[in-house]
């Protein structure tokens, strides 16, 4: 079901069927190098992207393959993510045009999903990769769900193994979300067997309060866990307790909307408005 570039999923954070979109069916390419990654390199099949197999992959999901037996709901949203970072992608605007233009001409099955993407948040730091999103966000009401896995240079390079200046991925998002809104998104999970350290959490609740004062447009925050196998290996879920005791910090740190994601699930939180 599905097929190189077109993937349906049952997703914790869209609430049901969210139908992905892989920009990177040849390589893994992302500017992270994250241990929880979920991108095995068996599951890649060496042909590259391209705009009309997007489009000829997406009729044929559509038409044939939308799986009602088992996913009666509508689909939630349609999802660039895949085995890499989006916004390296030549295609990223193409492939953006080509999903808005199929949720309009399909309104019976797309007529209620959103358009998301998933980013590590480096994108920001490209000028003309930031302005396809922006003008994505302000035409087609695209959610960007941007990555930041850590408060502080030591826990954000544990978590993304990437050598890059954690200062400035952090202006990078202040800048986009100065003008964009945006989702932050959180991975919480043990690494090595080390649980997030508690100092670690108060300085990312720390910085997410200074980017609200200096004036970002965060529509929420995703706290998150793992939910299914990494190659490596290295990295345990959080339980929903734990994960439960995080969010509600954060809640009574930042007036946002927190939404906390267990292993098998969502974790109703008082007072998020869900």
């Amino acid at each position: 079901m599905g097929g190189r570039l077109v993937y349906p999923v049952l997703s914790r954070r869209s609430r049901g069927l969210s139908l992905g979109i892989n920009l990177f069916p040849e390589e893994k390419t992302c500017s992270f190098d994250c241990p929880y990654c979920e991108v095995f390199p068996e599951d890649i099949d060496g042909g590259r992207f391209s705009p009309p197999e997007l489009e000829r992959e997406l009729g044929l999901f559509l038409d044939r393959d939308y799986p009602r037996s088992w996913a009666p709901e509508p689909i939630r949203d349609i999802c660039l993510s895949g085995n890499g970072e989006p916004s390296l992608s030549p295609y990223l605007e193409a492939a953006l045009g080509i999903c808005a233009a199929f949720r309009k001409s399909r309104p019976e099955l797309l007529g209620q999903a959103k358009l998301v993407l998933i980013t590590n948040s480096t994108g920001f730091l490209n000028p003309e990769a930031s302005r396809v999103l922006g003008d994505y966000i302000e035409s087609e009401g695209l959610e960007v769900w941007a990555k930041l896995d850590g408060g502080n240079a030591a826990s954000f390079e544990r978590m993304s193994r990437s050598g890059l200046d954690f200062g400035e991925i952090v202006r990078g998002i202040s800048a986009f979300a100065a003008r964009h809104t945006l989702t932050l998104q959180t991975m919480l999970c043990a690494v090595g067997g080390k649980p997030p350290l508690d100092a670690d959490f108060l300085d990312y609740m720390d910085l997410v309060a200074s980017l609200t004062a200096l004036g970002a447009r965060i529509a929420g925050i995703q706290l998150y866990t793992l939910a299914r196998p990494s190659p490596e290996d290295s990295c345990e879920e959080l339980g929903d307790r734990e994960l439960q005791g995080f969010a509600s910090a954060l809640r009574d740190r930042v007036a946002l909307p927190v939404m906390a994601f267990g292993a098998r699930g969502a974790l109703d939180m008082p007072g998020t408005g869900r």
